[in-house]
């Protein structure tokens, strides 16, 4: 499996269903390269800047589009012109730094299952990853995701959600871990690494903290070595 570089990535809008809502996402592919494989990305918590707009969400999707991949990222419920209550950000924001986690949050891992069910009927089947950034990371085990799927964490809130059900998944896992991240204690990161069951490999290093600000093709073209990789094992 060698994908070709693109020369330029297409952004699709797209709506589907979670639950009764209507949900806003993007379908990012490139325009001239074969596709090598496919990605659901969920993004970071409403109240922290989650959304499509998002530096990570937009450098994840744009810059594995230009490597072969399709990204499907999407908007949770109550975001943008997704449907449902948004989150009243001065009472939500309060309880998400008092208890680390919302009521809603529930309901945005469906939401997460729902881009899941959503992305073969877009792309048809193609070798699949899961990836995450920040909050994001918490939801992917809500997919119930195939063995087979490579992982990609980016900057997981361990400490702040439950990071228990990833540790026995069989999956490979990526975790990519900045030093000094103020979401996740490195000695937390490093004892629930060390219990993961699958492959799995701990990318550590300066990425501006927990933003990846100006980081953003550097860190798509680790995610995609590692899912590269992960796809021709099993090729």
């Amino acid at each position: 499996m060698t994908p070709l570089a693109a020369d330029t990535e297409i952004v699709e809008e797209v709506r589907f269903a979670s639950g009764r809502l209507t949900l806003e996402g993007r379908l990012c592919y490139p325009e001239t390269a074969e596709l090598c494989g496919v990605v659901v990305l969920a993004g970071p918590h409403p109240l922290l800047g989650g959304d499509l707009d998002n530096n990570v969400v937009r450098g994840l999707s744009a810059g594995l589009a230009r490597r072969g991949v399709a990204v499907l990222a999407f908007n949770y419920r109550g975001v943008g012109a997704s449907e449902g209550a948004s989150p009243d950000v001065t009472a939500d924001l309060a309880e998400f730094w008092t208890a680390s986690r919302t009521g809603d949050e529930a309901g945005y891992a469906d939401d997460f299952r729902a881009a899941v069910r959503m992305l073969p009927v877009l792309v048809g089947d193609l070798p699949t990853a899961l990836v995450g950034y920040s909050f994001g990371c918490s939801v992917l085990p809500a997919a119930r995701p195939d063995p087979r799927w490579p992982l990609a964490l980016v900057a997981p809130t361990l400490g702040r959600h439950d990071y228990m059900t990833l540790a026995v998944l069989p999956n490979p896992v990526l975790v990519v871990a900045p030093t000094g991240d103020f979401a996740a204690d490195a000695g937390a990161v490093a004892t629930w690494f060390a219990a993961l069951h699958g492959p799995k490999c701990l990318v550590r290093g300066e990425w501006d903290d927990h933003f990846f600000r100006g980081l953003e093709d550097r860190l798509a073209e680790t995610v995609f070595a590692f899912l590269r990789e992960r796809w021709e094992h099993l090729a």
